[in-house]
């Protein structure tokens, strides 16, 4: 019995901590900071990309960074932000940050 307590608390713990990381994520970003992050995301997913052409992910994570460049460069630095941080995901690396 006392196992099963200890699992549901554990469990709860968990997933307290969970959720304010996940709402945390989802808030808005200002364009000055998209702006910032394109150009270090882009400086990143470059450094990779010599590591990772011609793996199997390759390809969907080129189109996602083609698509993010080109959207960072039309001043929809919000949108072309994410599609960068995608990318880098998209290669098994964490994004950077600001």
């Amino acid at each position: 019995m006392n196992k099963i307590v200890l699992s549901m608390a554990l469990a709860g713990i968990l997933t307290a901590g969970v959720v304010p990381a996940l709402a945390s994520s989802d808030k808005a970003m200002s364009t000055s900071d998209a702006e910032a992050l394109c150009t270090k995301l882009d400086t990143q997913f470059q450094f990779l990309a010599p590591f990772k052409k011609g793996l199997p992910y390759w390809k969907k994570a080129d189109a996602e960074y083609k698509t993010g460049k080109a959207d960072c460069s039309a001043n929809k630095s919000v949108e072309g932000a994410k599609a960068l941080q995608t990318s880098i995901e998209d290669l098994y690396v964490k994004p950077d940050s600001l």
